[in-house]
């Protein structure tokens, strides 16, 4: 079905009448038909528009309001359907180019930073949150792996968006572990255990788990050791029962001791 205008049908009604009749519709049926037809072509205009709801071009009043409440963007206090629907297909837009799959992915692979995490809507729409941990805690790197963040961000498009950016806290791992050793030499066994534990503990991304597990198996699979076994696990000097804790996203694990036990075993790196 296509628009109509009202002349179309007036002159359409008028050759009805004529073909039925044999002749014109006098003045007062003209203007009758005329009034016919300018409503007729309204009706048409209607059924047209109501075809194409989706159209945001068309949108006006309310139905605008409602696409703005659908994506948690209200119309400003005495906002006009023009700037509204300006700022709403802007917003479009810029969410499209901003997802939260694409800022995380342009923040992979930092160069300052150990890990940045995106997190979206933590203090309401249009706003995120982004959790820096920098590769090393001096204060130049902490600087260069807030800029790093902020730069990346920022080239996603969610330049219109309100992002905190924020360092983690800091929690200290430490660890009892008992070591026996026959034939190896003590010193060299330890220190290669704490520089393993060290680096695995430092690295654990949020949302994966610091294990027990598998710093039991570095000791299991390390020559000339004939026993060993993590006694306990302290976070913040607290012991954990569990053998699994999650690094959280925003809170950092960091190495911090090992004391040391066994039969000709006595200290702590």
């Amino acid at each position: 079905m296509s628009v109509r205008t009202s002349e179309e049908v007036y002159n359409d009604i008028q050759k009805r009448f004529i073909d039925k009749a044999g002749d014109e519709p006098g003045a007062i049926l003209g203007l009758f038909t005329a009034a016919v037809a300018d409503e007729a072509a309204q009706i048409y205009l209607t059924l047209e528009n109501n075809k194409t709801p989706h159209v945001w071009s068309k949108l006006e009043d309310k139905e605008l309001d409602d696409t703005g409440i659908w994506v948690n963007v209200p119309r400003e206090v005495g906002e006009s359907d023009e700037s509204y629907r300006y700022r709403l297909m802007q917003w479009k837009h810029l969410k499209e180019g901003a997802t939260e799959t694409a800022i995380n992915t342009a923040l992979l692979n930092p160069t300052y930073a150990a890990n940045l995490q995106y997190v979206p809507l933590t203090n309401g729409t249009g706003t995120g949150t982004c959790y820096v941990i920098p590769k090393s805690y001096t204060e130049e790197n902490i600087q260069l792996s807030l800029q790093e963040a902020h730069e990346r961000i920022k080239r996603t498009g969610a330049a219109g968006a309100y992002v905190d950016y924020i360092i983690p806290e800091i929690r200290a791992v430490s660890f009892e572990i008992y070591l026996e050793t026959n034939n190896g030499d003590e010193t060299a066994i330890r220190n290669q255990l704490t520089a393993m534990i060290k680096e695995y503990v430092n690295s654990i991304a949020p949302g994966d788990y610091l294990s027990v597990g598998t710093i039991n198996k570095f000791g299991v699979n390390m020559p000339n050791v004939d026993f060993y076994n993590v006694l306990s696990l302290n976070i913040d000097g607290q012991q954990i029962s569990g053998t699994k804790v999650m690094q959280q996203i925003d809170s950092k694990f960091i190495f911090d001791n090992i004391s040391w036990m066994g039969d000709s075993l006595n200290g702590e790196i």
